[in-house]
């Protein structure tokens, strides 16, 4: 099977990304012949891969038997959707996020116009929708779209569970910095922890500050009373593949942090070696996002036997379930008291789930199964 994957960017630090080159070579090992097209490459490894980069997608020289489109909204996968139904060749999207309740309410005066203009028709013409998780088929069908639908979730590559003292007493979030994200929630819910409970704790917020909100975050942390050190600004990572910077070495992240006693550190964007190292060596991460269509970030946290807490506007319920971490209500009063807990775990109690943590993530996710059930599904559509 010929299959072409479009995204508007592959860039290292999105989980959308993540998604389309890791399936791309799932799916090449399976034995399909696969294309990637996008208009740009930032840090994302993908020499194994036949990514073509180009400003107007329809100019690829490759005919498939079937497209994936990455994400909505975008004028790139818009102009995707066209040239499929100018061609008669079917296309499937993933929505990656963008039609769960707070999405469409985020900038809602940019996405009614784009729906009533282009978008809902490109989802009317679609031949079947892939999600992430079980969650995000019913932000599908609110929209009254009844084609064929596939779940198939993010997988991961799972590494040697780490020893437990590597852990250190730190806390971290590693996200983009926005809004949806909801970092402020964290801090609000730090500062409400006494200064004895957090004493030899912080925070490392981690991630690419694209719209300046760390700016907002900081001065928020001064006036809750957190002290703050950011090195962010310090470090010329640049962005590697576009503007020719380098990756910043681990040991001037493990040399900062270990300098550091803040509560709260901004790391800036962090990329292969050193967000395994984060992942590895934090005794907790969290995700408090308002909205998360799946939340890949959790995945690569338990991958290192690392518990997470994470809110109900993400699909992970699992995690109480299986002992690996807690799901709590989107407010700050559940974060600071669910963290309280946290700190005051035993190391026994910590060890059991940090252990259950990697084995969850070893027999429940593959990226192989992800991408048999897309081709399944390709297969299904062509039939």
């Amino acid at each position: 099977m010929n299959i072409l994957h479009v995204s508007a960017g592959i860039q290292e630090t999105c989980g959308v990304s993540t998604f389309v080159m890791e399936t791309a070579r799932a799916q090449m090992a399976l034995g399909h012949t696969v294309c990637v097209v996008t208009s740009m490459t930032c840090g994302y490894p993908v020499g194994d891969v036949d990514v073509r980069l180009l400003q107007n997608p329809t100019e690829v020289d490759f005919m498939p038997d079937v497209v994936h489109l990455h994400s909505i909204w975008s004028p790139y996968i818009h102009k995707m959707a066209v040239w499929c139904r100018n061609k008669n060749i079917p296309y499937v999207i993933s929505p990656h996020g963008a039609l769960t309740k707070w999405a469409l309410h985020y900038h809602w005066w940019k996405k009614i116009p784009a729906l009533l203009l282009y978008q809902y028709r490109d989802l009317r013409s679609a031949s079947g929708f892939h999600v992430t998780a079980k969650d995000e088929e019913e932000d599908v069908r609110r929209l009254h779209l009844k084609q064929l639908l596939a779940i198939a979730p993010l997988g991961v590559v799972v590494q040697q569970l780490p020893d437990d003292e590597l852990k250190r007493s730190d806390i971290l979030f590693l996200s983009r910095i926005h809004p949806k994200k909801n970092p402020e929630a964290l801090l609000r819910a730090w500062s409400g922890i006494s200064a004895d409970e957090r004493k030899g704790w912080r925070i490392i917020i981690a991630g690419p500050d694209d719209i300046g909100h760390q700016a907002e975050l900081k001065k928020l942390a001064d006036e809750l009373g957190l002290s703050v050190r950011d090195f962010s600004g310090e470090l010329e990572f640049g962005k590697k593949q576009i503007l020719g910077g380098n990756e910043v070495p681990l040991a001037v992240y493990q040399e900062k942090l270990d300098t550091s006693d803040a509560d709260v550190v901004f790391t800036g964007p962090v990329y292969s070696e050193t967000k395994d190292w984060l992942y590895r060596q934090s005794r907790y991460f969290v995700l408090p996002s308002h909205s998360e269509n799946f939340g890949g970030v959790i995945l690569e946290a338990l991958a290192a036997g690392t518990p997470c807490i994470a809110t109900k506007g993400t699909p992970w319920a699992q995690l109480p379930e299986h002992n690996c971490g807690w799901w709590i209500e989107d407010s700050v009063e559940a974060l600071r008291d669910v963290l309280e807990q946290a700190l005051q775990l035993k190391d026994g109690q910590y060890a059991e789930m940090s252990r259950n943590a990697y084995h969850f993530v070893q027999e429940k996710y593959s990226w192989r199964e992800s991408a048999q059930t897309l081709i399944d599904a390709y297969g299904a559509i062509l039939a």
